[in-house]
């Protein structure tokens, strides 16, 4: 039996998409950029970061679960 084969046998894949490792670079992307110079300020503050969510509705980040038939992005 091969690796390939073996490795086949064993269960579902769980290897991302190129469009799911676009969405996870772009989301890491915001958060290294957006998030990581304001979260200890958010944290002793306990401000809600409303302009962070905004630009993250901006990007379809809050709707990525939502069918695209109810307004969201219909992502997986």
């Amino acid at each position: 039996m091969t690796p390939e084969t073996l490795a086949a046998s064993a269960g579902p894949s769980f290897d991302l998409t190129e469009d799911q490792i676009a969405v996870r670079e772009m989301v890491r992307d915001f958060a290294e950029r957006e998030i990581r110079p304001i979260a200890l300020e958010i944290d002793e503050s306990h401000e809600f970061p409303a302009e962070n969510v905004k630009k993250m509705a901006e990007l379809g980040l809050l709707g990525m679960f939502v069918p695209e038939e109810h307004g969201g992005t219909g992502m997986s």
